[in-house]
């Protein structure tokens, strides 16, 4: 494997097709797509399927995260160059680091933010975030698509590891208004303030696993009244606004001005979601020091119970 052909693998990836990535490296396609198979001649597999985007097989998920792992430890090395800080301090020509990460979207709305005041402090690298949700997150980590990522998974992918971050309190609630309008009727669940089979609902997306787990809590199904709103913060506001009840963070809730009311007594009314932090298992100064800003940022988390944090 040559560095020439790993770089044609990752472009290719990164912009999602052969034409798009050859752009980027500033060489024909013919010359973009010669690297490419005799990367996979050499290998002895298909390493991208190619389709518009390019789709990465899983031999091809193994050589892309050698790639992107090479590429980050030369960019690493070379910083450490003399005169390379002075460049990048000065906004010179010193290499930079894309670290790209991914993260769901209620993190990224609150807790996760002072993670930005610490890159902003770095001048070797910068953050290219994507959103996923909790419980799939991780996976662009074991494909390789990112270097690190929020996930409410537990057990490391291979090549990985995983430090437990807290847990993450959705609580069940609605405005004032559509609790009179639906009430839990006579033959309600104990505990249970509304009728949640006719309350309208807002739904993050069509498989809302957070909000499916409370109706199956109390045996009741969707309603027909849904609202889709797939944003964090609009989500919060399209509950706000009485469109329905919705599973909100708590740590969102503490910032809205608006009345919101829980929908079921206390002690049953509440997800807990644990959050951990997924990343490469490698040597990296950089990867240490993400870690670290996003351990920090973490604390106004729930912790776990006694003896869950532990690095696996």
């Amino acid at each position: 494997m040559h560095a020439d052909q790993l770089a044609a693998l990752r472009a290719a990836v990164d912009h999602g097709s052969f034409e798009a990535g050859a752009r980027a490296l500033h060489i024909t396609p013919s010359a973009m797509s010669q690297r490419i198979r005799t990367l996979e001649a050499g290998v002895g597999s298909v390493l991208v399927l190619r389709t518009l985007p390019v789709a990465v097989t899983e031999a091809g998920q193994v050589i892309l995260r050698l790639a992107r792992q090479i590429d980050l430890l030369e960019t690493e090395a070379l910083s450490r160059l003399p005169g390379r800080t002075a460049d990048a301090e000065s906004g010179g020509g010193a290499e930079v680091l894309a670290l790209r990460i991914t993260v769901n979207a209620d993190s990224l709305a609150t807790w996760f933010r002072p993670v930005f005041d610490a890159a902003a402090t770095w001048t070797d690298a910068v953050l290219q975030v994507e959103i996923a949700d909790q419980d799939k997150a991780d996976r662009a980590v074991a494909e390789a698509q990112s270097m690190g990522a929020t996930s409410s998974r537990a057990r490391p992918h291979h090549g990985c590891r995983v430090t437990p971050l807290g847990v993450m309190r959705y609580v069940a609630v609605a405005v004032p208004e559509l609790l009179e309008r639906c009430p839990a009727g006579p033959g309600a669940p104990q505990g249970l303030h509304a009728d949640i089979h006719r309350m309208p609902m807002v739904d993050y997306g069509p498989d809302d696993e957070l909000q499916g787990r409370f109706l199956a809590r109390w045996d009741a199904v969707r309603p027909q009244r849904r609202t889709l709103v797939p944003s964090s913060a609009e989500f919060l506001a399209a509950v706000e606004a009485g469109l329905g009840w919705g599973m909100l963070p708590e740590l969102q809730l503490a910032g809205s001005t608006a009345e919101l009311m829980p929908i079921a007594a206390a002690g049953r009314n509440h997800i807990d979601v644990p959050i951990h932090w997924h990343r490469w298992k490698m040597p990296s100064d950089v990867l240490e020091r993400l870690e670290t800003a996003v351990v920090d940022a973490a604390r106004v988390l729930r912790p776990f119970e006694e003896g869950a944090r532990r690095r696996r």
